[in-house]
């Protein structure tokens, strides 16, 4: 089973023989706990939830999803919800308009006021957009005691089409996803009642649709037009599990499914307050590297001609804890080759006829 391990080691900048020591156990033994292959016996997991200062039910991804708080000042700030934000481009691309909470709502506003090249915006539906600086025309905040999102209100397409901000429900909903097209137990990893339940708030069940018609909420003769309808917003909705979003300067839109690759790395040098880098050695990359399906296909992005490039929020964390991870090596290991070259799959060589 899926738990958390590698997220609060790497989280505290702790290598596996650190945790494993902290746990009291050798580092092959924790390695099999944070892969999941074996369960964590319950005196070494209060022994990790009191080193890690946490709860042994969040090492174990299993304490309650996370959701968004509407008029709860006592929630989270990342999960209190602000309302709404509208962004405008100079290049008369679409509107952006995203559903944030009150930390990305702060976080956005001084920003904007800053002479950052990139505004990072995280949505409450799995989006993290950088959102190019120079690119925006008009930037507008609206909270949840407004009933319209900018100038243009009636025109806005919403781009947080679900509240879900649970990072760990998104993961379930790209295995969902993979599921459906590739037809593999993908969800196997987690539990079933999670499952169950994120499915409930992404999609409507042939049985539920019985329920409905059996009330009456829905008539026998519009029941094909509702499940087309719901099919569409279940499909928009798994999209942004899986989904990069780009937006040129030209208004031209990309949207691209990204396959084993790490997207963390596609946006650090974006929301890098150090970035570009000055000095005649510079070797920081000027263009955004999307390797999407390794040797296969990848895309290069000019970030100066960019309105926005939107990311799925859970892909990034996923992301950055792996790029952290290898950079923690214990002294006796060797170091990792940071190397990004990609070389061609080798393929097996056909007989003669």
């Amino acid at each position: 089973m899926i738990n958390r391990l590698k997220h609060f080691r790497v989280m505290n900048a702790e290598t596996q023989t650190q945790a494993a020591k902290a746990a009291g156990v050798t580092q092959p033994t924790y390695q099999r706990w944070e892969t999941g292959k074996v369960e964590i016996p319950r005196g070494h997991l209060v022994k990790l939830a009191k080193h890690f200062k946490t709860s042994e039910l969040e090492l174990l991804g299993r304490h309650p999803p996370k959701e968004a708080a509407f008029y709860n000042d006592e929630a989270p700030l990342d999960l209190q919800y602000y309302g709404e934000c509208a962004v405008h481009f100079g290049g008369g691309g679409e509107p952006l308009v995203l559903s944030i909470s009150e930390a990305a709502y702060a976080q956005a506003y001084r920003e904007l006021q800053s002479s950052k090249r990139f505004i990072v915006v995280k949505d409450l539906g799995n989006r993290t957009v950088a959102i190019r600086h120079k690119a925006i025309s008009e930037f507008y905040f609206s909270s949840e005691a407004y009933d319209t999102y900018g100038p243009d209100h009636g025109d806005y397409k919403l781009a947080t089409p679900i509240q879900m901000p649970d990072t760990r429900d998104w993961a379930i909903v790209e295995a969902i996803r993979d599921e459906e097209e590739d037809g593999d137990n993908y969800t196997s990893d987690f539990a079933k009642e999670d499952v169950e339940r994120v499915q409930r708030q992404i999609m409507i069940t042939d049985e539920q649709f019985d329920e409905l018609v059996a009330k009456g909420a829905i008539k026998p003769e519009d029941l094909a037009i509702e499940k087309a309808a719901r099919a569409v917003e279940t499909e928009e909705i798994m999209a942004l599990a899986n989904t990069v979003t780009v937006q040129f300067s030209t208004g031209k839109r990309r949207e691209i499914d990204y396959v084993n690759c790490n997207l963390f790395e596609c946006i650090e040098p974006l929301i890098d307050v150090h970035y570009p880098y000055s000095g005649d050695d510079d070797d920081e990359p000027h263009m955004i590297r999307l390797p999407y399906e390794g040797y296969h296909r990848a895309a290069f992005f000019n970030p100066d001609v960019l309105d926005y490039i939107s990311f799925p929020t859970h892909k990034i964390e996923e992301g950055e804890i792996e790029s952290y991870d290898d950079g923690l090596i214990d002294e006796d290991e060797p170091d990792n080759d940071d190397a990004v070259e990609i070389k061609p799959l080798k393929t097996k060589k056909k007989r003669p006829k």
